[in-house]
């Protein structure tokens, strides 16, 4: 891993996790306000920012990262590579030709056999790899869609939180 991709890695998770961090809230009476009068306030602010945003932080679960893993594969024999159509189809006609072989029927029958059963196993994985690919991507991008909602949220509940305490005669700082 490269200083560059620990450096992205590191700023990405950061700020994935930033929204569910509990930022300390001072909050200072400006009129002499007792401390049980400012807890009501406060209370009062909480649920009044609540019922303008519909965002309860008090609720509100953290979420994981999405997963950047790919799902495990089998691995190749040492030395083999992943069949492409032309590869898939000429191993599939090699292992066709040996059973025909084996067997005391047509090699060149049964490589024809297995240069399409190899073709046809070649697209399908390839097929498959494709689909794994995009659905990673969607949910990568649905994530991302869903963290920025979150955050904007929090932050618009925080923006109302702190105009109601301003009006109530306090000094907010976040």
């Amino acid at each position: 891993m490269t200083k560059y991709t620990a450096i992205v890695l590191t700023l990405l998770f950061t700020s994935v996790s930033m929204p569910y961090v509990n930022a300390q809230q001072f909050v200072f009476p400006k009129n002499g306000q007792t401390a049980e009068q400012q807890k009501q306030d406060e209370y009062s602010c909480h649920t009044w920012a609540v019922s303008q945003t519909g965002v309860d932080p008090t609720q509100i679960q953290p979420t994981s990262m999405p997963s950047t893993t790919t799902p495990v594969q089998t691995p190749a024999p040492q030395g083999a590579q992943p069949a492409s159509g032309f590869r898939g189809a000429v191993g599939g006609a090699a292992a066709g030709a040996i059973i025909a072989e084996i067997g005391d029927n047509d090699a060149s029958n049964g490589a024809a056999k297995g240069a399409a059963i190899g073709a046809i196993a070649s697209r399908r994985q390839s097929r498959r790899a494709s689909a794994q690919q995009v659905e990673q991507q969607a949910a990568q991008q649905q994530a991302a869609q869903v963290q920025q909602v979150s955050s904007e949220q929090l932050a618009n509940y925080q923006k109302a939180s702190n105009v109601c305490l301003d009006a109530k005669g306090y000094s907010v700082c976040n």
